[in-house]
């Protein structure tokens, strides 16, 4: 009797036999394959969502500087006569907020091979936007509510009520809408005559 339990006793403590440690090699093998594959999709999901970010932060950072750059223009200080504010092309005006120069600075926006430029008395070229831009331009709203291609100054007693970009972008369109807080100085009465130069 005692033979007997000790026989089925040896027969249950035996090890693995090599087809179950072949099939336990296999499922272990395959619960690995799809761990690293989830692994990797979420790795490839977080520099996704990493980028985006990145690119966001950019993005906003671009509009800002047109933004505060806009919102206080003013005519150039040596503008006279038939001077132009902008186009679809261009602006250039003066402000007391330039990116790079101190105080109140003369400033210039521009398209350029399809990128948006900047430039102040600090910095002769900077690209805002790197290219390639569609449809890009600069509009103005006059006085009767309109948007315009051109601002001449001869033709208005102020600035523009409001500056405007678009352009089609590799993410999509840009549409910034700047409204102009100053109603306008006279150029002549922003120098200082020799007197007033002099007194100080």
């Amino acid at each position: 009797m005692n033979i007997h339990r000790m026989a089925r006793s040896g027969r249950h403590q035996r090890g693995f036999t090599l087809l179950e440690a072949i099939v336990t090699l296999v499922i272990v093998s395959l619960l690995v394959t799809i761990l690293m594959q989830a692994l990797g999709q979420a790795m490839s999901l977080r520099a996704r969502l990493l980028r985006f970010d990145g690119e966001n932060r950019v993005a906003g950072l671009q509009e800002a500087w047109f933004r505060e750059t806009v919102a206080g223009l003013q005519r150039d200080i040596e503008e006279q006569g038939d001077g132009i504010l902008g186009s679809r092309e261009m602006m250039e005006y003066s402000t007391p907020s330039p990116l790079a120069a101190q105080g109140f600075s003369g400033v210039r926006w521009w398209l350029e091979s399809g990128s948006l430029h900047y430039a102040d008395v600090k910095v002769p070229d900077v690209v805002i936007i790197q290219g390639p831009l569609k449809d890009a331009a600069f509009s103005y709203l006059d006085e009767g509510g309109a948007w315009v291609d051109e601002w001449k100054w001869k033709d208005h007693k102020s600035p523009p009520r409001m500056v405007r970009f678009t352009a089609g972008t590799a993410r999509g369109s840009l549409d910034w809408l700047v409204p102009i807080m100053a109603d306008g100085l006279d150029p002549e009465k922003l120098k200082l005559d020799e007197v007033g130069s002099s007194g100080i």
